[in-house]
């Protein structure tokens, strides 16, 4: 599973392979434009909304989507389709090509999720925080769609809902001592590759596998620094030292929990 994203900065402006351009929007209401939410991009969670990468005629763009795909032929008012969808935010590579929520997206709407790192939980009380070693980017693979109400009620906070869905494999030996799928990431020449327009399904397939980096690092954080609402770097202090890449996972002490200073 993963859905605990951290984008540290304002992520339009990170280069791939030259400059990724704001996407153009229709004109909006202020309480549309998604912009004014989640401002620190920390500890984001399903139904948040992150800054996310596509291909438009060749051009890297960006803009923010929503964390949990609403596919776009999805029935109901906004609040119906918000609940039925919840769950959507991972895409499992070993089925997305056969649900009818991802079948769609995967051949088209393919797009990457920059982040400086995500949270993952061994058990139900242990968070850790993953990320590189020099605090690099990593590109999560993911599929995306758009969604537009056809209920008037729903025209007043924005009939459109642009959504995303993080990509999961099987976790490889590191990431595999803290959950049991991973996010599929992907670097270089393959991440432009993922968002290509044409590219066949057994070209997209190859792209997908674990991902192994000895650069990857993990380490504690308070579980009370992860709570949805807190959308702080405090999601990020570390109370205990990273992760050895060989060894088992140490056992967790609960007494070496600070006092963050939390107000949630």
């Amino acid at each position: 599973m993963c859905s605990r994203l951290n984008q540290l900065a304002q992520l339009p402006l990170l280069v791939i392979e030259g400059e990724a351009k704001p996407a153009k929007r229709r004109k909006a209401k202020p309480q549309e434009d998604v912009r004014s939410q989640n401002a620190f991009l920390h500890n984001l969670c399903p139904t948040d909304y992150a800054d996310v990468f596509t291909l438009n005629a060749g051009q890297l763009t960006a803009e923010r989507m929503r964390f949990g795909l609403i596919p776009t032929w999805a029935k109901g008012t906004k609040a119906e389709v918000v609940k039925k969808f919840r769950l959507t935010f991972n895409a499992r590579s070993e089925t997305i090509f056969d649900l009818a929520s991802f079948r769609t997206p995967i051949k088209s709407r393919r797009c990457l999720i920059p982040v400086q790192g995500w949270h993952e939980w061994p058990d139900r009380t242990t968070p850790y925080f993953i990320h590189q070693v020099d605090d690099a980017p990593l590109m999560f693979a993911g599929i995306w769609d758009s969604w537009e109400s056809a209920y008037p009620e729903d025209c007043e906070s924005g009939p459109v809902i642009t959504s995303m869905s993080v990509v999961t494999t099987p976790p490889g030996r590191y990431l595999g001592k803290f959950h049991d799928r991973c996010p599929l990431i992907l670097e270089g020449e393959e991440a432009m590759d993922w968002m290509s327009d044409g590219l066949a399904p057994e070209d997209v397939r190859a792209l997908i596998r674990p991902y192994e980096s000895d650069r990857l690092e993990a380490y504690r954080v308070a579980p009370a620094s992860v709570v949805p609402k807190n959308k702080s770097a405090k999601s990020l202090v570390p109370i205990s030292p990273p992760v050895p890449q060989t060894g088992d996972l140490p056992v967790a002490d609960g007494n070496e929990t600070p006092e963050l200073g939390l107000e949630l």
